[in-house]
């Protein structure tokens, strides 16, 4: 038998079938990723190891096994993503197939974006992209909200796409996407708006207040330092607001701060397409953000010939 351990992330043939993807979403926007899954050695050599990608920019395995026995991990960080690269107790014969069964823990798929208007709710969403390294069929992806989340309402799209189904577990709503087939390549993004009561962060046990850590007096000393601090520095702040960058009392997540400083930089304006293409976005996940930009008058789109033109607000 010809075993392959390539280094090249990702080179083997390798399918996927009946994917189970859930992803508990915490209050301190950690989240817990479960990914079960049959795998099948559909190539013509045996393996040694085989590669699964995960879309995060940082992650801790909790636990990894192979047909209910535990295996060894490492994890390969790439520019946008991380490689969990599995190692079975024996090869993975040409035919073979086995069940996986991964606990991953990230902080990178969560963005707290802020308060809301009336300062009662906190806004958050989840982003969650899958580029297989390999065929998948029959993926289930789940995203189970913190306790006490609520849908932002108020938003276009609080849910991208539109999910299959949803159901609650008593506490948390929770909603499920299929899809029957995803190619090498291919890319599918997850968007869930939400918003937590503040009240529940706020007293929440993990978050100790600031009096708690902090002496008083010493606390006192360090505000009257700051007031100082920023004092001096009201007339750089003036400056910098008669220049032109993202300042904006609106509250902007990363990927639309992302948005705004390439329109930015492209003079103001440039071709939808560029947007998607140079800043590594789908199509999709693009056009969705372009769409809350502009109902919050941050930008215009307009066709120019075949393609849309995207333009920043000059008042920003």
């Amino acid at each position: 038998m010809t075993y392959v351990n390539a280094q090249q992330v990702g080179n083997q043939d390798i399918l996927m079938t009946n994917m189970e993807i859930k992803a508990i979403l915490g209050l301190d926007c950690e989240t817990s990723l479960t990914i079960q899954s049959e795998v099948r050695n559909i190539g013509v050599m045996a393996y040694d190891f085989f590669d699964v990608r995960i879309d995060v920019r940082g992650l801790n395995i909790s636990r990894a096994t192979l047909n209910g026995t535990g295996a060894d991990t490492i994890i390969i960080p790439e520019s946008n993503y991380m490689v969990v690269r599995i190692y079975p107790l024996t090869p993975i014969d040409v035919g073979s197939s086995f069940s996986l069964f991964l606990n991953l823990t990230t902080q990178c798929l969560q963005e707290q974006i802020g308060l809301s208007e009336d300062g009662s709710m906190y806004l958050s969403h989840l982003i969650y992209y899958i580029r297989p390294f390999n065929e998948i069929q029959n993926l289930t992806f789940a995203a189970v909200l913190p306790a006490h989340a609520v849908l932002q309402t108020d938003v276009s799209a609080p849910l991208f796409p539109n999910p299959s189904s949803n159901h609650t577990d008593g506490q948390s709503s929770v909603f499920v996407w299929f899809s029957e087939q995803l190619l090498p390549g291919q890319e599918v993004a997850y968007i869930v708006k939400y918003k937590i009561p503040a009240q529940i962060l706020q007293t929440s046990p993990s978050q100790p207040s600031l009096s708690q850590m902090i002496p008083f007096g010493f606390l006192l000393i360090v505000l009257g330092a700051v007031a100082a601090l920023f004092i001096e520095r009201v007339p750089k702040i003036i400056e910098r607001l008669k220049t032109r960058t993202i300042i904006s009392p609106i509250r902007l997540s990363k990927q639309e701060e992302e948005i705004l400083s390439f329109l930015i930089k492209k003079g103001g304006s440039c071709p939808q397409r560029e947007i998607y293409e140079e800043l590594d976005m789908s199509q999709s996940l693009a056009s969705t953000i372009l769409t809350s930009l502009e109902e919050r008058k941050l930008i215009r789109r307009f066709r120019d010939g075949r393609e849309n033109m995207v333009h920043i607000m000059e008042d920003m």
